[in-house]
């Protein structure tokens, strides 16, 4: 999930809709995959022949919200009698709300998922995906199969992918920081860790308490265990089998001796640099780092928000840290509808409509400036449209066939947020030993 930047809101965008429609809720005649019984479908231009009302909830994010805007303005106009209401919310607080939301029966007909469905799927609280529309065997071909890894649980779907964010892969570099310390060929890259690392101490400023620039930041609570398990997933290993993380592997101690290497050998200080201390974009942007582990989103939310820096960032792709390329990517954005919805059909239709036309998927991710979950969409001209709306986008595109789902894990953001990242950034500290913390992530992370 992206970093929240307050200065985004300078930035001006659609307005969210205020209300919705009077009309009474109807449930309608039903709305196959390929069109429907009353009217044909949104793309032919058709409306479901009956007055429906739907909400759509997701996360306050301006461009995000103004690509679903758009999404909906171009639905409900093929579709009359249909009326999307958009409901934003804090971040912060979004999952939590959802998922008591769910458990209650109040939720919005359509949701936005921003993390795994498996833990909402198993509580029975979300509506699994009608096979008319697609199965799971047919969404793992059109989609990247790290986007839409976290939407299938067991043998069933639970919600279609519009994005794929993947918190590790590439380093964003401030090139403007990098030439002031002599490195002025870094956007070239690095074929190995050695020498990233070497550039990296170059770049630091400071030692230990005193270190005022980092030369490589990696550590918040989405950036440390995405680098730990796709460390371990090119030095040959998996990080999920059957369901339980297995990390207290040769692999998992590969893993963790390099990241430790990054500190013993000065590239950053855990202390001063960490969750706590800010969003590691900005610190990239305001040269209190001078490379750092940035998801995509939040990198379009920089290049947007500061122009006057964003020719100065270059994304530089990661070298592999063992024999196998790739990288272990958590969920971007989803939708998935209330088993409590009056209009499952129409609520279907609509996430269709957004997620698998090539077209309208196009259209939402240069608006959002988020990379692809449609396969379609990360390749030829659509590719292009993306890198000319975000440049930096060209590092990540032919990363993404590369990137893997975890796996399924019954509460994934638990695992991330609540026992990896601390137990990581323990061990970064100086305050826990190897062995001591490959044990206690498998053992804390078990279902």
């Amino acid at each position: 999930m992206s970093q929240t930047l307050s200065f985004l809101l300078l930035l001006l965008l659609l307005p969210l809709s205020a209300c919705a429609g009077a009309a009474e809720e109807m449930r309608p005649t039903p709305i196959s995959a390929g069109g429907g019984e009353g009217g044909g479908s949104a793309d032919e231009g058709g409306g479901v022949g009956q007055t429906v009302n739907l909400r759509l909830w997701t996360p306050r994010n301006d461009a995000h919200n103004a690509a679903d805007q758009a999404l909906i303005a171009a639905y409900t106009a093929a579709n009359p009698g249909v009326t999307i209401t958009l409901e934003t919310f804090d971040p912060v607080a979004y999952f939590q709300m959802l998922a008591g939301a769910l458990a209650g029966g109040t939720a919005a007909d359509i949701v936005h998922l921003p993390g795994s469905a498996c833990a909402l799927a198993d509580a029975g609280t979300l509506a699994e995906t009608p096979v008319a529309l697609i199965t799971p065997a047919d969404a793992t071909t059109r989609f990247y199969p790290a986007a839409v890894g976290a939407y299938v649980c067991g043998d069933r779907l639970y919600a279609l992918p519009q994005s794929l964010d993947p918190a590790y892969g590439v380093a964003l570099v401030n090139t403007t920081t990098a030439a002031q310390a002599g490195l002025s060929n870094i956007a070239a890259g690095w074929a190995t860790w050695d020498e990233l690392i070497a550039d990296a101490r170059a770049l630091t400023i400071g030692q230990g308490s005193g270190m005022t620039r980092a030369g490589f930041h990696f550590i918040n609570t989405e950036a440390l265990p995405a680098m730990f398990h796709s460390l371990i997933l090119q030095n040959g290993g998996q990080v999920v089998t059957n369901g339980a993380l297995t990390v207290n592997t040769p692999q998992g101690a590969s893993a963790l001796g390099l990241m430790k290497r990054l500190v013993d050998e000065g590239a950053i200080d855990p202390t001063l640099f960490n969750g706590t201390s800010g969003p590691i974009g900005l610190a990239v942007v305001e040269g209190r780092a001078a490379m750092g582990l940035v998801a995509p989103s939040v990198v379009a939310e920089l290049v947007a928000a500061r122009p006057d820096v964003a020719p100065a960032l270059a994304a530089v792709p990661l070298p592999s840290a063992g024999g196998a390329p790739g990288l272990v990517a958590g969920p971007g954005r989803g939708l998935a509808v209330s088993p409590t919805s009056a209009a499952p059909d129409v609520a279907w239709d609509f996430v269709r409509f957004a997620t698998l036309d090539p077209a309208n998927s196009l259209q939402w991710s240069v608006t959002a400036g988020a990379l692809p979950a449609l396969q379609a969409n990360g390749q030829g001209a659509a590719a292009e449209q993306l890198v000319a709306r975000v440049p930096q986008f060209a590092a990540w595109l032919p990363l993404l066939p590369l990137a893997q789902s975890e796996g399924a894990l019954a509460d994934r953001d638990r695992v991330w947020r609540d026992v990896t990242y601390p137990r990581l950034l323990t061990f970064l500290q100086g305050g826990a030993t190897l062995e001591e913390t490959l044990a206690a992530i498998d053992r804390e992370a078990a279902p």
